[in-house]
């Protein structure tokens, strides 16, 4: 396992932080968010959507649990979906089998997961060819420390 670690003072700077790491993303990858409530988990998919090029505005799928946009860049990744879900409401094991995680990881585009410790719920294991973790926590008031584990 590999890991980097990133010291952001702001939410602008986890935003451009995703965003550059965004450009080394590959196909057919899970990125698991994990961090508490309001330690900056939508603010780094923001970032990730804007480093791979989608302009549609984007907030968490905190009630309808997916969202799904299409890659506009860089090349390698171009037209491929990239799915943002958000599992803070899932409580079970049934409810998370019915979100159909099997079916959105075979179409080897890039899923993030908000919330991602409920996919624990259900013994998930994810089929992806590439796996990151990315735990978010509080340094100071808009501090975060960013750390990305590959190979969870």
């Amino acid at each position: 396992m590999t890991s980097t670690e990133f010291l952001s003072d702001s939410p602008a700077a986890t935003e451009a932080f995703a965003a550059q790491w965004a450009q080394s993303l590959q196909p057919d990858t899970a990125i698991l968010l994990k961090g508490d409530l309001g330690t900056g988990k939508t603010t780094f998919v923001r970032g990730l959507v804007r480093g791979l090029g989608i302009t549609d505005p984007i907030r968490s799928p905190t009630f309808t649990l997916i969202h799904e946009y299409t890659i506009q860049q860089p090349h390698h990744l171009k037209g491929l979906p990239f799915f943002h879900l958000d599992l803070y409401r899932i409580e079970t094991p049934q409810q998370l089998s019915t979100l159909g995680l099997d079916e959105i990881l075979e179409r080897g585009g890039i899923v993030a997961i908000e919330w991602a410790e409920r996919l624990e719920l259900g013994g998930t294991v994810l089929t992806a060819a590439q796996v990151y973790e990315v735990r978010l926590t509080v340094q100071a008031e808009t501090g975060r420390r960013i750390t990305i584990t590959r190979g969870i």
